[in-house]
């Protein structure tokens, strides 16, 4: 998720040209939209609940990345206008752990952990991408896979997964200790190390599901629900006890990209996700962002100013 998440930061830098706001909101919160409510009744029936249950701030299971992109992309006017902006997002990200009531809700917590990975994609430039690409990084690559697999499995099972999902406070997690933000820095630095590594594998020719590339969209919104229908009716956890039982997994990942990122998906569910639907629903929402665009981007800005002041000696603000 942290590669996914700087690869989305680097495509990002054109956030300062016009109709920015409005373009974001409709390839990003409208789609966000749709989805949680056709997932929310999707997981009522999926469940058997007794009770229909929705809201806008909680995001359906995957949908938790669209939203937090959304929110990372309105970011950018802020942090691209202070001094050491990534640094201001590592102290952010560390910081909010400490926030107790932080938690799911808008996926705050989630969201800022997670941004520092954004605002270092944002600052990357394509010549250090280019460093993945040599001979010699698949060869660090695998080493570092190799550590970083030795160093993990030291750590239990479910306290690994805590810190991969970012949802909740470190006290809550079982982690009071006033210097625990800097294991929070060491998850930041395993995480960059595990994404170059990832990098250095991926496939610098064009392949049979190179085209998939662009269909990414529909593959990640539409996994979550059929990962949850997989878990219901098909996939028993607890019942994971051998190889075999884990070697599946790939093969259900490989073959549920392969499906969802068709020619046939892509064009039955592109009303939804990029078509008519999405024109009709943002409509008066683009109309409301191009309208308050200059607004925002003067309160941003303020706020900006706001915290470079904060560094200044008081003597000089």
């Amino acid at each position: 998720m942290p590669a996914l998440i700087v690869i989305t930061g680097f495509l990002s830098k054109n956030f300062n040209r016009p109709g920015y706001i409005e373009k974001t909101v409709k390839t990003l919160l409208v789609p966000y939209m749709i989805f949680q409510i056709i997932f929310a009744y999707y997981y009522y029936l999926l469940y058997n609940k007794n009770v229909f249950t929705f809201d806008f701030f909680q995001p359906q299971f995957t949908m938790w990345f669209i939203l937090s992109l959304f929110i990372w992309k309105c970011l950018l006017f802020i942090f691209t206008k202070i001094k050491h902006p990534l640094l201001w997002a590592i102290v952010v990200g560390v910081g909010i752990g400490y926030v107790e009531s932080a938690g799911h809700y808008m996926n705050v917590q989630r969201t800022l952990t997670y941004f520092p990975f954004f605002m270092l994609g944002f600052y990357l430039k394509k010549e250090h991408f280019e460093i993945a690409k040599k001979r010699s990084a698949r060869l660090v690559g695998f080493v570092i896979f190799a550590i970083l697999w030795v160093v993990v499995t030291q750590f239990p099972a479910g306290e690994v997964q805590s810190w991969l999902a970012a949802h909740r406070s470190y006290v809550t997690n079982g982690h009071g200790q006033w210097y625990i933000g800097l294991k929070q820095l060491m998850f930041y630095s395993f995480s960059l190390l595990a994404g170059f590594a990832f990098l250095s594998f991926v496939p610098q020719r064009k392949t049979f599901f190179t085209h998939m590339g662009r269909r990414t969209a529909y593959i990640y919104i539409l996994h979550g629900a059929i990962v949850r229908t997989l878990y219901v009716y098909v996939i028993e956890p607890e019942e994971f006890t051998t190889v075999w039982h884990y070697f599946q997994l790939p093969v259900y990942a490989i073959v549920l990209v392969l499906v969802l990122g068709s020619k046939p998906v892509n064009i039955t569910m592109k009303f939804l996700i990029e078509g008519n639907i999405v024109d009709y629903v943002s409509a008066p929402i683009k109309w409301l962002a191009k309208k308050a665009e200059p607004t925002v981007q003067k309160m941003w800005s303020g706020f900006a100013k706001w915290i470079n002041n904060l560094e200044k000696p008081i003597n000089e603000r």
